[in-house]
Protein backbone atom coordinates (compact mmCIF):
# COMPACT_ATOMS: atom_id res chain seq x y z
CA UNK A 1 0.00 0.00 0.00
CA UNK A 2 1.42 3.31 -0.98
CA UNK A 3 2.34 6.04 1.86
CA UNK A 4 -0.77 7.88 0.24
CA UNK A 5 -2.72 6.00 0.89
CA UNK A 6 -1.90 4.94 3.99
CA UNK A 7 -1.94 9.02 4.69
CA UNK A 8 -5.11 9.35 3.50
CA UNK A 9 -6.50 6.77 5.94
CA UNK A 10 -5.08 7.59 9.05
CA UNK A 11 -6.30 11.69 8.40
CA UNK A 12 -10.10 9.62 8.26
CA UNK A 13 -9.42 7.96 11.10
CA UNK A 14 -8.04 11.01 12.89
CA UNK A 15 -11.33 12.81 11.64
CA UNK A 16 -13.88 10.57 12.56
CA UNK A 17 -12.00 10.27 15.94
CA UNK A 18 -12.18 13.93 16.22
CA UNK A 19 -16.05 13.81 15.43
CA UNK A 20 -16.39 11.28 18.41
CA UNK A 21 -14.27 13.40 20.75
CA UNK A 22 -16.67 16.45 19.82
CA UNK A 23 -19.87 14.47 20.10
CA UNK A 24 -18.69 13.30 23.40
CA UNK A 25 -18.25 16.78 24.83
CA UNK A 26 -21.72 18.22 23.62
CA UNK A 27 -23.55 14.89 25.00
CA UNK A 28 -22.08 14.73 28.59
CA UNK A 29 -24.76 16.11 31.24
CA UNK A 30 -24.32 19.31 33.24
CA UNK A 31 -21.64 18.42 35.92
CA UNK A 32 -21.74 19.57 39.35
CA UNK A 33 -18.03 20.58 39.31
CA UNK A 34 -18.70 22.50 35.90
CA UNK A 35 -20.78 25.02 37.87
CA UNK A 36 -17.66 26.27 39.85
CA UNK A 37 -15.07 26.06 37.36
CA UNK A 38 -17.09 28.34 34.49
CA UNK A 39 -18.91 30.37 36.95
CA UNK A 40 -15.19 31.68 38.87
CA UNK A 41 -14.36 32.53 34.88
CA UNK A 42 -17.24 34.60 34.53
CA UNK A 43 -16.36 36.34 37.67
CA UNK A 44 -13.14 37.16 36.80
CA UNK A 45 -14.18 38.52 33.70
CA UNK A 46 -16.44 40.80 35.56
CA UNK A 47 -13.77 42.18 37.21
CA UNK A 48 -13.64 40.21 40.39
CA UNK A 49 -10.62 38.43 42.11
CA UNK A 50 -10.66 35.12 42.92
CA UNK A 51 -9.98 33.90 46.36
CA UNK A 52 -10.33 37.04 47.35
CA UNK A 53 -13.72 38.13 45.94
CA UNK A 54 -15.27 34.63 45.55
CA UNK A 55 -14.56 30.90 46.04
CA UNK A 56 -12.67 29.15 44.00
CA UNK A 57 -11.93 25.82 45.87
CA UNK A 58 -9.02 23.50 45.80
CA UNK A 59 -7.46 24.49 42.41
CA UNK A 60 -5.28 27.11 41.05
CA UNK A 61 -6.21 29.93 39.22
CA UNK A 62 -4.76 29.93 35.69
CA UNK A 63 -7.95 27.69 34.52
CA UNK A 64 -10.70 30.79 35.17
CA UNK A 65 -8.15 33.09 33.80
CA UNK A 66 -8.26 31.05 30.05
CA UNK A 67 -11.87 30.82 30.56
CA UNK A 68 -12.24 34.69 31.40
CA UNK A 69 -9.80 35.72 28.73
CA UNK A 70 -12.05 33.67 26.70
CA UNK A 71 -15.37 35.06 27.40
CA UNK A 72 -14.03 38.78 27.27
CA UNK A 73 -12.60 38.15 23.67
CA UNK A 74 -15.55 35.90 22.23
CA UNK A 75 -17.94 38.75 24.24
CA UNK A 76 -20.53 36.16 25.19
CA UNK A 77 -22.90 34.84 27.68
CA UNK A 78 -22.13 30.63 26.22
CA UNK A 79 -19.94 29.95 29.08
CA UNK A 80 -20.81 26.02 29.21
CA UNK A 81 -19.89 26.16 25.48
CA UNK A 82 -16.99 27.55 25.64
CA UNK A 83 -15.66 25.88 28.56
CA UNK A 84 -16.47 22.39 26.36
CA UNK A 85 -14.79 23.09 23.67
CA UNK A 86 -11.73 24.26 25.24
CA UNK A 87 -11.60 20.82 26.20
CA UNK A 88 -12.95 19.28 23.28
CA UNK A 89 -9.91 21.50 21.07
CA UNK A 90 -7.83 20.25 23.82
CA UNK A 91 -8.54 16.36 23.30
CA UNK A 92 -8.18 16.28 19.88
CA UNK A 93 -4.56 17.82 20.64
CA UNK A 94 -3.81 15.43 22.75
CA UNK A 95 -4.91 12.71 20.06
CA UNK A 96 -2.55 14.18 17.32
CA UNK A 97 0.02 14.57 19.86
CA UNK A 98 0.30 11.05 20.44
CA UNK A 99 0.54 10.16 16.95
CA UNK A 100 2.81 12.76 16.11
CA UNK A 101 5.21 11.12 19.25
CA UNK A 102 5.09 7.94 17.54
CA UNK A 103 5.59 9.43 14.00
CA UNK A 104 8.71 10.95 15.84
CA UNK A 105 9.84 8.33 18.02
CA UNK A 106 9.81 5.72 14.62
CA UNK A 107 11.93 8.17 12.75
CA UNK A 108 12.87 6.60 9.40
CA UNK A 109 10.03 4.38 9.65
CA UNK A 110 7.29 6.76 9.10
CA UNK A 111 4.74 4.79 7.96
CA UNK A 112 4.99 2.06 10.64
CA UNK A 113 4.90 5.32 13.08
CA UNK A 114 1.72 6.73 11.92
CA UNK A 115 -0.41 3.57 11.42
CA UNK A 116 0.74 2.67 15.14
CA UNK A 117 0.19 5.98 16.25
CA UNK A 118 -3.28 6.12 15.06
CA UNK A 119 -3.90 2.92 16.97
CA UNK A 120 -2.58 4.24 19.91
CA UNK A 121 -5.12 7.55 19.15
CA UNK A 122 -8.06 5.06 19.06
CA UNK A 123 -7.06 3.39 22.35
CA UNK A 124 -6.81 6.34 23.90
CA UNK A 125 -10.31 7.74 22.74
CA UNK A 126 -12.28 4.75 23.21
CA UNK A 127 -10.73 4.23 26.69
CA UNK A 128 -13.94 4.60 28.79
CA UNK A 129 -12.25 6.39 31.99
CA UNK A 130 -10.73 8.66 29.41
CA UNK A 131 -14.31 8.98 27.42
CA UNK A 132 -15.86 9.30 30.92
CA UNK A 133 -13.09 12.23 32.28
CA UNK A 134 -12.79 14.27 28.82
CA UNK A 135 -15.48 17.04 27.07
CA UNK A 136 -16.14 18.09 30.76
CA UNK A 137 -15.67 22.31 31.30
CA UNK A 138 -13.10 21.55 33.74
CA UNK A 139 -9.42 21.60 34.28
CA UNK A 140 -8.23 18.02 33.23
CA UNK A 141 -7.81 18.40 29.68
CA UNK A 142 -6.10 21.91 29.07
CA UNK A 143 -3.52 20.02 31.78
CA UNK A 144 -3.17 16.80 29.86
CA UNK A 145 -2.17 18.57 27.04
CA UNK A 146 0.31 20.46 28.76
CA UNK A 147 1.83 17.72 29.83
CA UNK A 148 1.91 15.72 26.76
CA UNK A 149 3.08 18.69 24.83
CA UNK A 150 5.70 18.83 26.90
CA UNK A 151 7.23 15.17 26.52
CA UNK A 152 6.94 15.96 22.72
CA UNK A 153 9.04 18.16 23.53
CA UNK A 154 11.44 16.56 25.40
CA UNK A 155 11.97 13.79 24.02
CA UNK A 156 12.67 15.88 20.25
CA UNK A 157 14.93 18.17 22.26
CA UNK A 158 18.98 17.43 21.04
CA UNK A 159 20.22 19.12 24.40
CA UNK A 160 23.65 19.65 22.73
CA UNK A 161 22.44 22.48 20.41
CA UNK A 162 21.64 26.44 21.08
CA UNK A 163 18.12 25.80 20.43
CA UNK A 164 17.53 23.36 23.36
CA UNK A 165 16.96 27.05 25.33
CA UNK A 166 13.33 27.94 23.78
CA UNK A 167 12.67 24.25 23.60
CA UNK A 168 13.08 23.75 28.02
CA UNK A 169 12.04 27.18 28.45
CA UNK A 170 8.58 26.03 26.88
CA UNK A 171 8.42 22.62 28.74
CA UNK A 172 8.95 25.29 32.13
CA UNK A 173 6.12 27.22 31.31
CA UNK A 174 3.79 24.44 29.88
CA UNK A 175 4.27 22.24 33.29
CA UNK A 176 3.89 25.18 35.57
CA UNK A 177 0.60 26.50 33.65
CA UNK A 178 -0.52 23.00 34.53
CA UNK A 179 0.22 23.19 38.03
CA UNK A 180 -1.20 26.22 38.37
CA UNK A 181 -4.42 24.89 37.15
CA UNK A 182 -4.17 21.29 39.30
CA UNK A 183 -1.43 21.46 42.19
CA UNK A 184 -1.26 17.75 41.64
CA UNK A 185 0.77 18.22 38.84
CA UNK A 186 3.76 19.40 40.53
CA UNK A 187 5.03 16.13 40.86
CA UNK A 188 5.15 15.45 36.98
CA UNK A 189 7.28 18.93 36.82
CA UNK A 190 9.55 17.42 39.67
CA UNK A 191 9.78 14.39 37.29
CA UNK A 192 10.54 16.41 34.47
CA UNK A 193 12.83 18.81 36.27
CA UNK A 194 15.11 15.82 37.40
CA UNK A 195 15.28 14.03 33.69
CA UNK A 196 16.56 17.70 32.66
CA UNK A 197 18.82 17.63 35.17
CA UNK A 198 19.96 13.85 34.64
CA UNK A 199 20.70 14.94 30.90
CA UNK A 200 24.43 14.12 30.56
CA UNK A 201 26.60 16.72 30.79
CA UNK A 202 30.71 17.47 30.86
CA UNK A 203 30.27 19.47 33.86
CA UNK A 204 28.69 20.74 36.57
CA UNK A 205 28.16 24.19 34.69
CA UNK A 206 27.04 22.69 31.76
CA UNK A 207 24.02 20.85 34.11
CA UNK A 208 22.81 24.79 35.46
CA UNK A 209 22.40 25.64 31.88
CA UNK A 210 20.60 23.07 31.07
CA UNK A 211 18.02 23.54 33.77
CA UNK A 212 18.45 27.03 34.02
CA UNK A 213 15.87 28.26 31.26
CA UNK A 214 13.20 25.85 32.67
CA UNK A 215 13.74 27.75 35.76
CA UNK A 216 13.59 31.20 34.28
CA UNK A 217 10.20 30.26 32.58
CA UNK A 218 8.99 28.32 36.04
CA UNK A 219 9.55 32.22 37.76
CA UNK A 220 7.92 34.06 34.62
CA UNK A 221 4.83 31.67 34.66
CA UNK A 222 4.27 31.92 38.31
CA UNK A 223 4.23 35.75 39.11
CA UNK A 224 0.75 36.10 38.77
CA UNK A 225 -0.24 33.27 40.47
CA UNK A 226 1.71 34.61 43.61
CA UNK A 227 0.77 37.64 43.26
CA UNK A 228 -3.06 36.38 43.42
CA UNK A 229 -2.02 34.11 46.12
CA UNK A 230 -0.48 37.13 48.19
CA UNK A 231 -3.46 39.39 47.68
CA UNK A 232 -6.52 37.13 48.72
CA UNK A 233 -4.39 36.43 51.96
CA UNK A 234 -5.76 33.49 54.39
CA UNK A 235 -8.54 33.00 51.57
CA UNK A 236 -6.22 31.12 49.60
CA UNK A 237 -5.35 28.55 52.24
CA UNK A 238 -9.18 28.30 53.18
CA UNK A 239 -10.10 27.55 49.35
CA UNK A 240 -7.29 25.00 48.58
CA UNK A 241 -6.86 23.63 52.18
CA UNK A 242 -9.29 23.93 54.67
CA UNK A 243 -12.56 23.41 52.85
CA UNK A 244 -11.47 20.64 50.48
CA UNK A 245 -10.63 18.60 53.91
CA UNK A 246 -13.83 19.39 55.22
CA UNK A 247 -15.70 18.47 52.04
CA UNK A 248 -13.48 15.28 52.01
CA UNK A 249 -14.68 14.54 55.27
CA UNK A 250 -18.29 14.95 54.86
CA UNK A 251 -18.09 12.99 51.40
CA UNK A 252 -16.74 10.06 53.82
CA UNK A 253 -19.57 10.67 56.40
CA UNK A 254 -22.44 10.45 53.82
CA UNK A 255 -21.06 7.43 51.99
CA UNK A 256 -20.15 9.38 48.38
CA UNK A 257 -16.55 8.44 48.32
CA UNK A 258 -14.69 5.15 46.69
CA UNK A 259 -12.64 2.74 47.55
CA UNK A 260 -9.53 2.98 46.15
CA UNK A 261 -8.24 -0.31 45.62
CA UNK A 262 -12.15 -1.66 44.46
CA UNK A 263 -12.48 1.30 41.73
CA UNK A 264 -8.99 0.98 40.41
CA UNK A 265 -9.64 -3.36 40.10
CA UNK A 266 -13.19 -2.01 38.48
CA UNK A 267 -11.23 0.44 35.94
CA UNK A 268 -8.95 -2.31 35.16
CA UNK A 269 -11.24 -4.76 34.40
CA UNK A 270 -13.14 -2.82 31.48
CA UNK A 271 -11.88 -3.68 27.99
CA UNK A 272 -10.46 -0.38 27.38
CA UNK A 273 -7.76 -0.75 29.86
CA UNK A 274 -7.23 -4.08 30.18
CA UNK A 275 -6.21 -4.07 26.41
CA UNK A 276 -3.35 -1.37 27.56
CA UNK A 277 -2.50 -3.77 30.53
CA UNK A 278 -2.16 -7.05 28.12
CA UNK A 279 -0.23 -4.93 25.88
CA UNK A 280 2.37 -3.91 28.40
CA UNK A 281 2.48 -7.11 29.72
CA UNK A 282 3.27 -8.45 26.20
CA UNK A 283 5.48 -5.59 25.36
CA UNK A 284 7.44 -6.10 28.87
CA UNK A 285 8.06 -9.76 28.17
CA UNK A 286 9.32 -9.16 24.62
CA UNK A 287 11.59 -6.78 25.77
CA UNK A 288 12.98 -8.81 28.63
CA UNK A 289 13.23 -12.10 25.83
CA UNK A 290 14.87 -10.21 22.92
CA UNK A 291 17.12 -8.06 25.36
CA UNK A 292 20.36 -8.76 24.21
CA UNK A 293 19.65 -8.39 20.49
CA UNK A 294 17.94 -4.70 20.81
CA UNK A 295 18.80 -1.56 21.11
CA UNK A 296 19.72 0.49 24.35
CA UNK A 297 19.66 4.30 22.55
CA UNK A 298 16.28 4.87 23.93
CA UNK A 299 16.46 3.45 27.26
CA UNK A 300 16.33 6.61 28.76
CA UNK A 301 13.24 8.27 27.32
CA UNK A 302 11.57 4.75 27.66
CA UNK A 303 12.06 4.75 31.77
CA UNK A 304 10.93 8.46 31.40
CA UNK A 305 8.13 7.68 30.35
CA UNK A 306 7.43 4.72 31.80
CA UNK A 307 7.86 7.13 35.51
CA UNK A 308 5.49 9.20 33.97
CA UNK A 309 2.91 6.84 33.93
CA UNK A 310 3.67 6.55 37.82
CA UNK A 311 3.75 9.57 38.60
CA UNK A 312 -0.32 9.81 37.20
CA UNK A 313 -1.14 6.82 38.90
CA UNK A 314 0.19 8.30 42.31
CA UNK A 315 -1.99 11.75 41.79
CA UNK A 316 -4.24 9.33 41.20
CA UNK A 317 -4.09 7.61 44.09
CA UNK A 318 -2.95 10.63 46.51
CA UNK A 319 -5.74 12.44 47.45
CA UNK A 320 -8.16 11.50 50.32
CA UNK A 321 -11.09 10.88 48.15
CA UNK A 322 -10.50 9.33 45.06
CA UNK A 323 -12.93 9.44 41.36
CA UNK A 324 -12.92 7.42 37.92
CA UNK A 325 -11.94 10.59 36.50
CA UNK A 326 -8.23 10.29 37.88
CA UNK A 327 -7.45 6.67 36.45
CA UNK A 328 -7.87 8.31 33.17
CA UNK A 329 -4.58 10.36 33.54
CA UNK A 330 -2.13 7.54 33.02
CA UNK A 331 -3.91 6.21 29.67
CA UNK A 332 -2.44 8.73 27.61
CA UNK A 333 1.05 8.46 28.69
CA UNK A 334 1.06 4.16 28.74
CA UNK A 335 -0.08 4.83 25.21
CA UNK A 336 3.27 6.73 24.13
CA UNK A 337 4.97 4.56 26.50
CA UNK A 338 4.11 1.34 23.96
CA UNK A 339 6.11 3.21 21.07
CA UNK A 340 9.94 2.61 22.18
CA UNK A 341 9.27 -0.90 22.63
CA UNK A 342 7.44 -1.09 19.39
CA UNK A 343 10.35 1.00 17.57
CA UNK A 344 13.01 -1.85 19.20
CA UNK A 345 11.03 -4.38 17.42
CA UNK A 346 10.77 -2.47 14.27
CA UNK A 347 14.86 -1.97 14.54
CA UNK A 348 15.39 -5.35 15.00
CA UNK A 349 13.53 -6.85 12.03
CA UNK A 350 15.78 -4.89 9.88
CA UNK A 351 18.59 -5.80 11.60
CA UNK A 352 18.40 -9.25 11.39
CA UNK A 353 16.12 -9.69 8.45
CA UNK A 354 13.36 -11.06 10.17
CA UNK A 355 10.32 -9.14 11.13
CA UNK A 356 8.49 -12.14 12.90
CA UNK A 357 8.41 -10.44 16.48
CA UNK A 358 7.27 -7.09 15.04
CA UNK A 359 4.59 -8.86 12.93
CA UNK A 360 3.28 -10.52 16.04
CA UNK A 361 3.24 -6.80 18.10
CA UNK A 362 1.64 -5.63 15.00
CA UNK A 363 -1.07 -8.13 15.48
CA UNK A 364 -1.58 -7.72 19.24
CA UNK A 365 -1.73 -3.97 18.85
CA UNK A 366 -4.55 -4.51 15.87
CA UNK A 367 -6.48 -7.54 18.28
CA UNK A 368 -6.18 -4.35 21.13
CA UNK A 369 -7.57 -1.89 19.07
CA UNK A 370 -10.65 -4.44 18.11
CA UNK A 371 -11.60 -5.07 21.29
CA UNK A 372 -11.47 -0.98 22.31
CA UNK A 373 -13.65 -0.44 19.62
CA UNK A 374 -15.90 -2.83 19.82
CA UNK A 375 -16.16 -3.12 23.53
CA UNK A 376 -17.24 0.81 23.77
CA UNK A 377 -19.19 2.15 20.17
CA UNK A 378 -20.88 4.81 21.83
CA UNK A 379 -18.42 6.84 20.68
CA UNK A 380 -19.54 6.15 17.12
CA UNK A 381 -22.81 6.09 17.82
CA UNK A 382 -23.33 9.77 19.54
CA UNK A 383 -21.86 11.12 16.15
CA UNK A 384 -25.03 11.37 15.24
CA UNK A 385 -25.51 14.13 17.80
CA UNK A 386 -23.81 16.52 15.75
CA UNK A 387 -26.16 17.30 13.26
CA UNK A 388 -28.83 17.97 15.92
CA UNK A 389 -27.00 20.79 17.63
CA UNK A 390 -30.32 21.69 19.51
CA UNK A 391 -29.65 18.74 21.17
CA UNK A 392 -26.38 19.20 22.30
CA UNK A 393 -26.19 20.11 26.37
CA UNK A 394 -24.88 23.55 26.71
CA UNK A 395 -27.06 24.95 23.64
CA UNK A 396 -29.82 23.44 25.88
CA UNK A 397 -28.45 24.43 29.06
CA UNK A 398 -28.28 28.24 27.18
CA UNK A 399 -31.93 28.20 26.12
CA UNK A 400 -33.31 27.29 29.18
CA UNK A 401 -31.15 30.21 31.06
CA UNK A 402 -32.09 32.78 28.29
CA UNK A 403 -35.98 31.30 29.09
CA UNK A 404 -35.85 31.54 32.87
CA UNK A 405 -33.88 35.12 32.01
CA UNK A 406 -36.74 36.51 30.34
CA UNK A 407 -39.74 35.31 33.00
CA UNK A 408 -37.26 36.60 36.08
CA UNK A 409 -38.46 39.82 37.25
CA UNK A 410 -36.12 42.61 37.66
CA UNK A 411 -33.32 43.20 39.54
CA UNK A 412 -33.21 39.37 38.54
CA UNK A 413 -31.07 37.97 41.59
CA UNK A 414 -31.75 34.38 41.31
CA UNK A 415 -31.17 32.32 44.68
CA UNK A 416 -29.63 28.30 42.99
CA UNK A 417 -27.04 25.96 43.66
CA UNK A 418 -26.71 25.80 39.81
CA UNK A 419 -25.26 29.61 38.90
CA UNK A 420 -24.89 28.89 35.06
CA UNK A 421 -28.55 28.66 34.65
CA UNK A 422 -28.70 31.64 36.29
CA UNK A 423 -25.60 33.19 34.00
CA UNK A 424 -26.29 32.44 31.05
CA UNK A 425 -29.05 34.09 30.50
CA UNK A 426 -27.88 37.37 31.93
CA UNK A 427 -28.95 36.91 35.29
CA UNK A 428 -26.98 37.97 38.76
CA UNK A 429 -25.99 35.19 41.52
CA UNK A 430 -25.27 35.10 45.09
CA UNK A 431 -21.65 35.07 45.09
CA UNK A 432 -21.79 33.30 48.27
CA UNK A 433 -23.09 29.92 46.13
CA UNK A 434 -20.72 30.81 42.98
CA UNK A 435 -19.59 27.15 43.72
CA UNK A 436 -22.62 25.71 43.58
CA UNK A 437 -23.08 23.23 45.90
CA UNK A 438 -19.36 22.36 46.82
CA UNK A 439 -19.14 24.52 49.59
CA UNK A 440 -22.78 24.80 50.26
CA UNK A 441 -23.04 21.25 51.63
CA UNK A 442 -20.25 21.76 54.59
CA UNK A 443 -20.74 25.73 54.57
CA UNK A 444 -22.36 25.58 58.01
CA UNK A 445 -19.17 23.92 59.37
CA UNK A 446 -16.74 26.78 58.46
CA UNK A 447 -16.47 29.20 61.40
CA UNK A 448 -18.71 32.51 60.52
CA UNK A 449 -15.41 34.36 59.99
CA UNK A 450 -14.36 31.43 57.31
CA UNK A 451 -17.44 31.76 55.57
CA UNK A 452 -17.10 35.94 55.62
CA UNK A 453 -13.51 35.69 54.51
CA UNK A 454 -14.29 32.90 51.46
CA UNK A 455 -17.37 34.84 50.30
CA UNK A 456 -18.97 31.53 51.26
CA UNK A 457 -22.63 30.65 52.85
CA UNK A 458 -24.22 27.34 54.32
CA UNK A 459 -27.78 26.70 54.89
CA UNK A 460 -27.70 28.64 57.99
CA UNK A 461 -26.63 31.97 56.44
CA UNK A 462 -29.71 31.56 53.87
CA UNK A 463 -31.93 33.58 55.71
CA UNK A 464 -29.72 36.11 56.15
CA UNK A 465 -28.94 36.34 52.47
CA UNK A 466 -32.38 36.70 51.46
CA UNK A 467 -33.67 39.56 53.68
CA UNK A 468 -30.69 41.93 52.77
CA UNK A 469 -31.22 40.24 48.81
CA UNK A 470 -34.13 39.04 48.05
CA UNK A 471 -34.25 36.62 44.99
CA UNK A 472 -36.61 36.79 42.02
CA UNK A 473 -36.78 33.85 41.05
CA UNK A 474 -35.37 30.27 42.87
CA UNK A 475 -33.93 27.69 40.87
CA UNK A 476 -33.65 24.29 42.00
CA UNK A 477 -33.84 20.36 41.05
CA UNK A 478 -29.85 20.52 40.47
CA UNK A 479 -28.26 19.04 43.69
CA UNK A 480 -28.63 15.08 43.49
CA UNK A 481 -29.16 15.50 47.64
CA UNK A 482 -32.48 17.35 47.50
CA UNK A 483 -32.70 18.11 50.60
CA UNK A 484 -30.11 20.57 50.73
CA UNK A 485 -32.78 22.16 48.27
CA UNK A 486 -35.61 22.20 50.50
CA UNK A 487 -34.31 25.35 53.01
CA UNK A 488 -33.80 27.59 49.32
CA UNK A 489 -37.79 27.03 49.05
CA UNK A 490 -38.33 27.16 52.56
CA UNK A 491 -36.24 30.62 53.04
CA UNK A 492 -37.21 32.25 49.81
CA UNK A 493 -40.41 31.27 48.01
CA UNK A 494 -43.28 32.50 48.88
CA UNK A 495 -46.93 31.96 48.33
CA UNK A 496 -48.36 32.48 45.11
CA UNK A 497 -44.83 32.58 42.99
CA UNK A 498 -45.20 30.79 39.81
CA UNK A 499 -43.29 27.63 39.10
CA UNK A 500 -42.17 25.89 36.11
CA UNK A 501 -40.66 22.79 35.24
CA UNK A 502 -37.94 22.18 32.76
CA UNK A 503 -37.74 19.03 30.63
CA UNK A 504 -34.24 17.74 31.71
CA UNK A 505 -33.40 20.84 33.09
CA UNK A 506 -34.15 22.86 36.66
CA UNK A 507 -37.19 23.41 38.55
CA UNK A 508 -38.00 27.33 38.86
CA UNK A 509 -39.84 29.77 40.90
CA UNK A 510 -40.73 32.83 39.37
CA UNK A 511 -41.68 35.72 42.43
CA UNK A 512 -45.00 37.34 40.63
Amino acid sequence: MSPKIINAIVIFVLVVLSLGIFANGMTKPLGRDEQMYCTGGVMMAQGKMIYRDFSYVAQLPYHPLLYAALFRILNTTHYLLVGRMVSVVCDVLVMLCIVGIYRHIFGKFGICGMILGAAGAVLYVFNPLVDYANGYAWNHDVVILCVVLSFWLFISTDFKQKSRCWRIAAIGGLLTLATCMRITTALVQILFFAALLSQPAESLKQRIKTVLPFLISTAVVLIWPVWVIASSGKAFFLNLIWIPRLYGKWLHEVGLVHNKLGLTLSAFKTPGYLVLIVMAIYLCAVIVWQRRKLAKSDARNLLFAALLVLAFFLIALIPPTMWRQYLSLPVPFVIISFAYPLMQLRQLAEKVRDNKQFKIAGAVVAVCVVVAVVSYPIVLYRTVVLFYPEGWVPIQVHKISRDIAEKTKAPKKILTLAPLFALEGGCDIYTELSCGSIVYRIGDRLSAWNRDKTHTAGPRDLAKLVAEEPPSAVIINVEMMKFLEDDLIKTAVKPGWERKVYEYGPVVYFRR
